[in-house]
């Protein structure tokens, strides 16, 4: 949970700046999981955090297809920032 924690620290932080206030919404996060690329949702409350339970994966960006009950079918298209959080991602 804690790396969880950690990428959607760094993802916000890169998406938004560091010390900012992040947007109440959802958000699709970039990351690899033992599948293959994913995403991971997360919803950003009023307060700025998310609450306990908060991530579930799916396969596209748009946060449509499951990644717990359907399997991969193609490669999805992503937005240009996930693909170059995901290249930054691999730098560190």
């Amino acid at each position: 949970m804690i790396s969880e924690q950690l990428l959607v620290k760094r993802y916000l932080g890169a998406r938004f700046g560091y010390a900012e206030v992040i947007p109440t919404g959802i958000y699709a996060i970039p990351c690899d999981t033992s599948k293959g690329e994913a995403f991971m949702k997360f919803t950003c409350n009023e307060h700025g955090g998310g609450s306990e339970g908060n991530f579930s994966l799916f396969w596209d960006e748009d946060l449509t297809i499951s990644w717990h009950n359907e399997q991969r079918m193609v490669e999805a298209n992503e937005s240009g920032f996930s693909f170059h959080f995901r290249q930054l991602m691999k730098q560190i």
